[in-house]
């Protein structure tokens, strides 16, 4: 029964608590999440005791299309506003459906360290191994020391008896029951009276333990057997014995206090904040995308409306000179000519459509969860146009740098890493220390059962028994400490020392992160000046060329000119056109760079965090057919 015992008790050492953790923790850790995620495992016991024994609700991802995209489907049309795409794309986006696990990690992560598990990290997290080495069942054990008394007394022994070091934090309970009936043959009958002697033994054992992260710990147990037995020598019969243990054990230098017990904890809420900012430079990517290939339709549109116009030029030239064919005014070899440019814009112009086609594809995928049926069969109908240069369309420099500085996620995950590998640090030079604990415990014992006196039975059982336990008849007090000194302790040194240069190697990797954001808002800054450049030169061009195409057809009917001037003036005009469209897609695509250099993206098209995160969106679609938008809402920024 003793080693019952001590195994029963010892089970109820290996505990965890979330008791009174809070209060170590610094203020950056207890900062609330930028965004919500689903909150995971209802940890309350009463009333609902069954709910931490029950799978969590994890909700199902939604494979169809969101409705807003259905409802902007009008006769075969799929009319698309800039500030609709984004919305689709937040709603529907697969990268964006994929990046929202992460934030529900963190949750899971979060969860898991309050129960006291070792944090499993999440994307965008530097993983230390400094700190993950051992990490997961360190601390935990039963008793140790000497012999301890037994539930019923019936052996017993001197010496201290610690209820051990235990892990952090969920409380845990138990109870065991036991039922053995054992015929024993002894080869005597001195001790029994009887060569032969049969126990029928019923025993029945509970536990509660819990362990804090201050490095402290308790134990409460209450066992006892029931026993009858065929021997005519015992002074009860049957027999209750019965026990109490409580036992406390603190732990004083290596595993005390919050940085030491509470390390995952914090590294997990910290990195709730981390995977939040891998989600946002999710997001951003994703509605830079979905910019840039809005801004490329246009430019195919166009580029597909330049072809037509060009055609059109070509057959008016063709159809006039075959007019002077017929009257003689030109040779038929100049009609040759003319039907050769209407075949090239022909074929220009079949490129230009199949390319709208496909970059109408493009967007479809980013704006959907899938091309369905609907979706396939309809062609999109961009209703903004590219954007104007503006003269204050970016800021100075310098206020470029500070918005990238303080908007970027790279920035900030790497700052978080630098956080977290502080936290390692700190648990690790803990971990330097020696092991200095103290453990107090009490375990008194009872005993009772019928007794045989002058031939009459005088019942007694487990009321009498217990009723001894608490009233400390048999008391047994132990108190000691326990000091182990590692020689050399190389193992936590080397640790400590990797967690030094992870944190060097973090501080580089965020000094480089910098550089780096800094050169890209310098490249798109410098981007967004020739964009614009090239545009006011495009545009001269395209009236110096229309210009030159005009006056080259007044020379060619008053015979001034030839079929072959007036084709190049065409083909010239044509060129100056597209040039056009693409140094105005430039100045788009360099507008959506430089929001995204400098991390204003969200915040210049009103984008909500909450929405991408639970993939809808409030703000209402604008439906063709109805009003353009309610007058109360922003208008929505196009470049």
């Amino acid at each position: 029964m003793k080693s019952a015992s001590r195994c029963i008790l010892g089970a109820a050492i290996i505990v965890l608590s979330t008791t009174g953790f809070s209060q170590g923790l610094d203020a950056q850790d207890t900062e609330p999440l930028k965004m919500t995620a689903p909150e995971y495992g209802n940890t309350r016991w009463f009333p609902t005791f069954w709910n931490p024994y029950t799978t969590p609700r994890v909700p199902e991802q939604k494979m169809s299309n969101s409705e807003r995209l259905h409802s902007l489907i009008r006769d075969g049309k799929l009319r698309l506003s800039v500030e609709d795409a984004i919305a689709l794309a937040l709603e529907n986006n697969m990268d964006i459906v994929i990046a929202r696990a992460q934030p529900a990690f963190a949750k899971t992560d979060i969860l898991r360290a309050k129960g006291g598990g070792a944090a499993r990290g999440v994307q965008g997290a530097f993983q230390s191994s400094a700190l993950y080495s051992g990490a997961i069942g360190g601390g935990v054990s039963g008793f140790s020391g000497s012999s301890t008394s037994s539930a019923g007394g019936v052996t017993g022994g001197g010496g201290a008896t610690d209820v051990g070091s235990i892990g952090c934090c969920d409380p845990t309970a138990g109870v065991s029951f036991g039922w053995d009936r054992r015929v024993s043959p002894l080869n005597y009958i001195v001790v029994s009276g009887l060569p032969v002697v049969t126990n029928q033994t019923t025993n029945i054992s509970t536990y509660f333990g819990q362990g804090f992260l201050t490095g402290t710990s308790y134990a409460v147990g209450i066992s006892g057997y029931r026993q009858s037995t065929t021997s005519l020598n015992t002074l009860f019969n049957p027999t209750v014995p019965t026990g109490l243990t409580l036992g406390f054990h603190q732990k004083l230098l290596n595993g005390f206090g919050y940085r030491a017990n509470a390390k995952f904890i914090r590294i997990a809420k910290n990195n709730a904040k981390i995977a939040d900012s891998a989600f946002r430079q999710q997001v951003i990517t994703t509605i830079a995308q979905t910019l840039n290939l809005y801004w490329d339709l246009l430019v195919y549109q166009e580029n597909v409306r330049v072809a037509e116009q060009s055609l059109t030029l070509a057959q008016k030239l063709l159809s006039d000179n075959m007019k002077q064919v017929e009257i003689g005014t030109l040779a038929p070899i100049e009609v040759v000519r003319a039907k050769a440019e209407v075949a090239a814009r022909q074929q220009d112009l079949i490129v230009a459509q199949t390319n709208l086609r496909q970059q109408q594809e493009l967007l479809k995928a980013v704006i959907s969860k899938q091309v369905d049926k609907q979706l396939a069969s309809v062609t999109v109908d961009p209703t903004d146009t590219l954007p104007e240069p503006k003269p204050d369309d970016v800021p100075p420099l310098d206020e470029a740098l500070q918005l990238a500085a303080s908007n970027r996620p790279e920035i900030e995950q790497a700052e978080l890493n630098l956080r977290n590998q502080a936290i390692t640090i700190k648990a690790n030079r803990n971990a330097l220390l020696p092991s200095l604990d103290i453990f107090a415990t009490y375990a008194p014992t009872g005993l009772s059962g019928n007794q045989l006196i002058d031939g009459s039975v005088i019942p007694a059982g487990w009321t009498d028994s217990l009723s001894g336990v608490f009233k400390g008849n048999y008391p047994d007090y132990s108190f000691g400490f326990n000091l182990q000194i590692p020689i050399r302790n190389r193992q936590a040194q080397a640790d400590a020392a990797r967690a030094l240069v992870e944190q060097r190697q973090l501080e580089a990797q965020l000094q480089k992160a910098k550089n780096d954001i800094a050169q890209q808002v310098r490249n798109a800054e410098i981007a967004l000046t020739q964009a614009k450049a090239q545009i006011e030169a495009a545009r001269e061009a395209v009236s110096l060329a229309r210009q030159t195409f005009d006056a080259e057809q007044k020379k060619f009917r008053l015979g001034e000119s030839t079929v072959f001037l007036v084709i190049q003036a065409q083909r010239d005009l044509t060129t100056a056109e597209g040039n056009e469209v693409k140094a105005r897609s430039a100045y788009a695509k360099a507008l959506t760079q430089f929001a995204q250099a400098t991390g204003t993206v969200l915040a210049k098209y009103h984008v909500e965090m909450t929405d991408a995160l639970e993939g809808h969106v409030s703000r209402t679609p604008i439906i063709p057919g109805t009003q353009e938008k309610p007058a109360t809402e922003k208008p929505f920024p196009q470049g």
